[in-house]
């Protein structure tokens, strides 16, 4: 593809920590069916210090954000479980693989900044199957509006502070898009909606604490594209105040330069 956008240095990080904001399970819920989405990954950080969710884009590539990798954490004792459906309830279906090596926005400082996306390269290509599957990442003419359906997946909070019960079955909410300038005018001087952010959810339906990293996929034809990583938000389910997602389209080159995808 011709890269459009400025080609800037990365950061390759051997040890990092997790601090992972504001965004985890979703609101306005639903089980999904085990394969539905075979591209959710769960990404588990220092054991059981921190996990965020992530998007497989390649055999060996996971798309995510940055916030999830912002501090130091040891890769030694961080994986990524593909094919995952039931956390509590491994299946046959389901691979853990290493991490290589993360690759974060340079430009990354904080959420509200903007650049948080980050790249992770697993130890070895994972084999595909009808549960463990690519996304399609959207491209930079793509446009997605409140007429485009879209939905978003993880494993994060139902509620503010109301964790995901056991056995913690992949959860599932359609949302709606909202334009970015009415999205800035209900977060005002809070934070500041660039254009490499999107916004979506309402007070009915919400991403939440935990579900960062994750993707926000949105029908396009046949097919489902990945236009958005679950970023930040003020709460969840607020009136008021929409999920922030990374604008995937806004990194095409920055993603195919660092993986090839």
């Amino acid at each position: 593809m011709i890269c459009l956008q400025l080609l800037l240095g990365i950061l390759i990080l051997d040890t990092m920590s997790s601090s992972v904001l504001s965004r985890s399970s979703t609101l306005g819920d639903q089980d999904v069916e085990e394969g539905q989405w075979p591209w959710q990954v769960y990404v588990q950080i220092n054991y059981a210090s921190a996990f965020c969710g992530g998007s497989l884009i390649s055999e060996q590539w996971v798309l995510m954000t940055a916030q999830c990798f912002k501090h130091s954490v040891s890769l030694e004792h961080s994986f990524v479980r593909l094919g995952a459906y039931k956390l509590d309830q491994p299946t046959k279906h389901e691979v853990n693989k290493s991490i290589k090596k993360v690759v974060l926005h340079e430009q990354y400082e904080n959420v509200q900044g903007g650049f948080d996306i980050a790249l992770v390269q697993l130890e070895s290509e994972v084999s595909l199957s009808p549960y463990i599957s690519p996304v399609q990442l959207a491209k930079p003419n793509d446009v997605f509006t409140e007429d485009t359906e879209c939905w978003a997946t993880g494993w994060g909070r139902t509620k503010e502070n109301v964790p995901l019960a056991p056995p913690r079955t992949l959860q599932e909410v359609q949302l709606p898009i909202v334009d970015n300038r009415r999205c800035q005018s209900m977060y005002n001087r809070e934070a500041t909606i660039r254009e490499d952010m999107m916004c979506a959810g309402d007070e009915q339906k919400d991403t939440c604490g935990g579900d960062a990293g994750g993707p926000l996929v949105c029908k396009k034809g046949d097919s489902w594209i990945q236009a958005g990583i679950v970023s930040f938000g003020r709460g969840c389910g607020r009136p008021n105040s929409p999920g922030i997602y990374t604008r995937v389209s806004s990194f095409r080159c920055w993603i195919w330069k660092h993986s090839g995808v």
